[in-house]
């Protein structure tokens, strides 16, 4: 009979701990699913839009590294032709990295092409104004050279 009043007795000043340790639990399990499950959800979601995106003519790169422009894909079947300068390899979709669409890839070099030319504009006009203040520099230099030999010729008369 003693052993089953000191078994209620751990059960009651127990209950409140045990109440404790299921929230701690639960806390745990939301916290792991803010962390990593959720993450993990977006990062698949943005992959799947990132392949149904995909069309003829855009750049790709494979999980090996290679690069190339789409030729055609096969939405049925999940496969993608890759022309990878003249040579076409056919890849699973599930192999497919990372994808640029055709018009940003035309655009670059002209984007490029455009500051590159304004910075050599910035540059010629740098080096004009550099060397105009040289030239300033060695015109001061030569009227004070001759301010001192015009002193100099006055000492010797």
């Amino acid at each position: 009979m003693e052993n089953l009043n000191i078994l209620t007795l751990g059960a009651a000043a127990g209950g409140l701990s045990s109440y404790s340790f299921f929230i701690i639990i639960i806390l745990m399990v939301v916290v792991m699913y803010f962390m990593s499950v959720r993450p993990q959800k977006k990062q698949q979601q943005k992959r799947q839009e990132m392949l149904k995106a995909m069309s003829a003519g855009d750049s790709v790169v494979t999980l090996g590294g290679i690069k190339g422009k789409i030729h055609s894909i096969n939405r049925e079947s999940e496969e993608v032709v890759v022309d990878c300068d003249g040579i076409y390899l056919t890849f699973d979709l599930k192999f497919i990295r990372q994808t640029t669409p055709a018009t940003e890839t035309v655009a670059k070099p002209a984007e490029k092409a455009e500051p590159a030319k304004e910075e050599a504009a910035k540059e010629t006009k740098e080096t004009e104004t550099k060397s105009e203040e040289k030239s300033e520099t060695t015109d001061s230099k030569e009227d004070s050279s001759d301010d001192t030999n015009a002193d100099e010729t006055k000492e010797d008369k």
